[in-house]
């Protein structure tokens, strides 16, 4: 139930008071005015509860209450179709629900009666909570017109530069390509048909029968974009629809004159359309070659090589965004895999098959589309019919028949069973989801992805890794090639050229900076000079830890068959602990009878005492089941820092003593102890982490791990995990974590952190307005639970891993990997955003991916070179890796927490463990 004192409860208080207050002013209103009411502006079928929940919501809750209850799903059956027979409609606008925003707009101008007490709260209200009062509907009403767009205008402004100048000037070159441009007009349409039709592909046919006025064009079913003004006898056109062969009328309205640097989305459109003169295959957004395709005979795969590309203006200008990718496909098809299972599992093939097969994705060898297989059903066959319009009159068709007539396949295996794929559409005409089961037939499909055997396959893996981990000369050959093939193709050059575009020749020329090695500091006063490769793997098991936690009360389990591997375990961890400094005693050894989970579980409830430290569990395999109980025991119901290790590391006698050593290691930082530090400057300072995983077992819900140091040299980390809504931006219990976190640094340091310094992982680009809007105001109004006078300075970082972005170091033989720590921070940074781009490991296989870090928000005036060393220095702080990681420690401890819980506890950690990293 939502509290009027917190969050979205005050919101909704404020709300219900601006309701009843518009109520009193109609009623003292003697002649209201209909046409002001909300009613008036609802649909006659909504019912009268409906439109008060409407007239209740903000935003973006407003309209979609007033669609609530007309998209429902309808209870028939689906319709059944095959996989090319399932055609994309146009959804509905919002119109009605944009008119209700409109005339409450002005319902609330009409009411004056105790506006300024409502708009004094509603303007405290504005910085903690989403929802928007009615007071605001004049901005909401405009968001709800801006999302309308089918553009997205560039700024005037200057683009924001912030760079830094600390470290050894490199030059690079990056995967961006400068696009010229000649700044034309662009003549915006809008096309109308009669009768209406609602299939989108059908609207493109119909437009492109008369292909003679638009040689270049940008068409989405609505709005059409073309470079040049259309004459008047291409204004209204007749065309024939090809399936009933009905006249069907085209009028073609202007709109508008736009300038060509402000449709960024035109771009994009044109080299989409490039990569069909190319004819590259599409498989979601990025494009393949099959001519291309590399045969790998022996493990029965192919990898087709192909490209991804996106156009924005940057920093430095308008660029094209190109990267190469590589998706690999099994030759074999999904018949032949279905009947090497049947001949190798015998009575429980249906069993095996379907743990095999559902979930896959396949690709059409007709048409090269994906699908996801939901089922197998092995009641129909290729000789089942189904319902097909024919000239408008429904008629039953076999698959055979289908296939044969449409695309000149004759399907040989007449008695195989169909592959269903389920899709939600909506209907054409209608507000209603439609469930379609496509039906794919074996024969006609091909295997993607690689199967979990087939990853575990050294020699598989690296024999793919040969293809697709490519080095940056390659890579940046593969631009050239991409580059070339455009200007070669007459079609594409005479696309660029009719926009008024060309591409530059070769990548864009950058200036990048590598910061110096930072060095390490050990137990007794080492000093560790740091090395270009930023790894430091010897020297972390040669020298004492910074901090020893001795054990001296633990338990170790293991099965009979483990006797041996537990007994060379303990005396190898005997001869390891004294040169890291850790005293270990010897444990309470444990034989278990046998590795079910139960007897895991029932002998772990009896070993845990109150005064144990360590719970050490040798399993003899690899099962999610079984770990996922320990942890729940070890981590929530009776908590204890645990250490779980599969029997099979430990039989290698050559690699024994290294694995023993990381253990140790794993051991001493779960007790609360440190393995090593860096000299970090800043004083009085706390570090955020945040990263969130999707639960699967909890469809609605995701993880979100919450990490803070509580500490000066950021080696103590206070940890929450929390379980929050789907789209959820930020949640009451992840600010209860920022209460919680500076409470314990209080504790434990006797004054508040004067600065809070965040990394967010996992956040679109789409998103940095909300957390600067919204999440960053929560954060602050959640911290005066602590005293109306603190404020502390607060720097938010959103981290991007998954990126495109690639940096290249020119060097006298070709191009190679940049060093660790190489910081690059202008031209093809954001153009609004204040960010930079840091490689922070040395990749000697494949080409280096940069992390991409974007300050949405920062008052306490950090210089960008205190950023990004700061930064910099956080990746050397994973206790779980002798080396720097792809992100800053926090990130990545909050996503191994949150890992932890969603993918094998499935329940939150006892708070006992929360000052330490029991999670790694």
């Amino acid at each position: 139930m939502d509290d009027p004192g917190k969050g979205r409860g005050r919101g909704l208080a404020l709300l219900q008071a601006l309701k009843k207050n518009q109520e009193a002013a109609s009623s003292a209103s003697s002649s209201p005015d209909p046409q002001q009411s909300p009613m008036s502006s609802a649909s006659p079928s909504a019912s009268p509860s409906m439109v008060s929940t409407a007239t209740s919501l903000a935003g973006r809750g407003r309209v979609a209450a007033m669609l609530l209850a007309k998209v429902q799903k309808p209870g028939g059956p689906p319709i059944i179709s095959p996989a090319s027979d399932v055609g994309p409609s146009l959804p509905k606008g919002v119109g009605r629900g944009l008119k209700l925003l409109q005339s409450l707009q002005a319902s609330k101008v009409a009411s004056e009666v105790g506006k300024p007490d409502i708009q004094q709260i509603s303007d405290k209200m504005a910085v903690t909570s989403i929802s928007q009062s009615p007071s605001t509907v004049t901005s909401t009403t405009q968001s709800v017109t801006k999302s309308k767009k089918h553009f997205r205008e560039i700024k005037e402004t200057p683009p924001v530069v912030k760079m830094g100048s600390y470290g050894t000037p490199i030059p690079v070159t990056s995967n961006y390509i400068f696009l010229k441009f000649e700044e034309n007009s662009v003549y915006e349409y809008e096309v109308r048909f009669v009768p209406d039709q609602d299939y989108l592909h059908l609207r493109f046919k119909l437009l492109a029968e008369h292909s003679q006025y638009f040689k270049e064009k940008t068409f989405d079913g609505t709005t059409l974009y073309v470079p040049r003004k259309l004459p008047d006898e291409a204004l209204n056109l007749i065309s024939t629809n090809p399936f009933d062969n009905s006249k069907v009328a085209i009028t073609i309205l202007f709109r508008r004159t736009r300038r060509l640097s402000e449709m960024i989305h035109i771009y994009n459109v044109i080299f989409k359309c490039i990569m069909k003169d190319l004819q590259l295959v599409r498989f979601n957004r990025e494009h393949f070659n099959p001519n291309a395709a590399i045969q790998i005979p022996q493990h029965k795969l192919e990898v087709w090589p192909g490209y991804v590309t996106a156009v924005d203006e940057y920093e430095g200008g308008l660029m094209l965004t190109l990267d190469s990718t590589h998706r690999v496909l099994r030759t074999q098809s999904v018949l032949s895999f279905i009947k090497d299972t049947v001949q190798a599992e015998g009575a429980n093939w249906k069993r095996i098959l379907s743990e095999r097969l559902v979930g896959c994705s396949v690709m059409t060898s007709y048409n090269k589309k994906l699908f996801r297989i939901d089922s197998i059903d092995d009641n129909m066959t290729p000789k089942s019919t189904f319902e097909k319009l024919d000239k408008g009159v429904p008629v039953k068709i076999s698959f055979i028949e289908y296939y044969k007539k449409n695309y000149g396949i004759q399907i040989k295996d007449w008695d195989q069973p169909l592959l269903i794929s389920r899709s939600t559409k909506r209907q054409a005409g209608t507000e209603t989801m439609t469930d379609f089961m496509i039906c794919l037939v074996p024969e006609l499909c091909q295997l993607t992805g690689l199967t979990d055997d087939q990853r575990s396959n050294f020699k598989l893996m690296k024999d793919v890794a040969t293809y697709t981990k490519i080095t940056p000369n390659q890579r940046h050959l593969a631009f050239k090639k991409y580059i070339q093939a455009v200007m070669s193709n007459e079609s594409a050059k005479n696309r660029l050229k009719g926009w008024g575009l060309s591409i530059a020749p070769d990548t864009v020329e950058l200036t990048a900076r590598t910061l110096p090695p930072e060095p390490l500091y050990f137990g007794n006063n080492v000093k560790v000079n740091g090395k270009a490769n930023a790894e430091w793997n010897n020297e972390a098991t040669r020298n004492c830890v910074m901090q020893a936690v001795d054990i001296t009360k633990w338990v170790l389990f293991h099965t009979d068959r483990d006797r041996q591997v537990a007994t060379d375990f303990q005396e190898t961890l005997k001869r390891c602990c004294n040169p890291m400094g850790i005293m270990v005693s010897r444990p309470d050894v444990i034989r278990l009878p046998n590795d079910r989970t139960d007897t895991y579980v029932t002998f772990l409830k009896k070993s845990i005492t109150s005064d144990l430290q360590l719970v050490v569990i040798i399993c003899p395999s690899s099962r999610d089941d079984r770990y996922g109980a320990i942890k729940k025991i070890c981590c929530s119901d009776h908590p204890v820092a645990s250490q779980v290790i599969n029997a099979r590391t430990l039989m290698k006698h050559d690699k024994l003593r290294s694995v023993t050593q990381k253990i140790l290691l794993q051991m001493n930082c779960k007790l609360g102890g440190t393995l090593w530090n860096i000299n970090i400057p800043c004083k009085n300072v706390m570090v955020v982490g945040i990263d969130a995983h999707h639960d699967a077992s909890r469809k609605r819900q995701s993880v979100c791990g919450f990490v803070a140091s509580y500490n000066q040299t950021m080696t103590h980390w206070f940890s929450r995990a929390v379980l929050q809504d789907r789209g959820q931006e930020i949640s009451e219990k992840l600010k209860n974590c920022f209460v919680e976190a500076v409470e314990h640094y209080f504790q434990c340091n006797a004054m508040l952190p004067e600065k809070i310094i965040i990394y967010r992982d996992g956040v679109g680009d789409g998103q940095f307005a909300t957390i600067r809007d919204y999440e960053l105001p929560q954060i602050q109004m959640s911290l005066q639970v602590l005293g109306s006078s603190y404020h502390p300075k607060i720097t938010y970082i959103v981290v991007q891993k998954r990126i495109n972005t690639r940096i290249f170091m020119k060097t006298n033989s070709g191009l190679e990997n940049p060093h660790a720590g190489t910081v690059l921070d202008n031209t093809i940074t954001r153009r609004d955003w204040y960010d930079f781009l840091i490689a922070s490991q040395r990749v000697t296989q494949g080409t280096v991916t940069p992390t991409h870090y974007v300050v949405v928000y920062d008052d306490s005036g950090m210089p960008p070179d205190h950023c990004q060393r700061l930064t910099y220095k956080l990746c050397h702080l994973y206790y779980n890796w002798p080396g720097t990681v792809r992100v800053p420690a926090p990130c990545q401890y909050a996503h191994k927490l949150a890992y932890l819980v969603g993918q094998s506890m499935h329940q939150l950690p006892s708070t006992s463990l929360c000052d330490k990293l029991f999670f790694l």
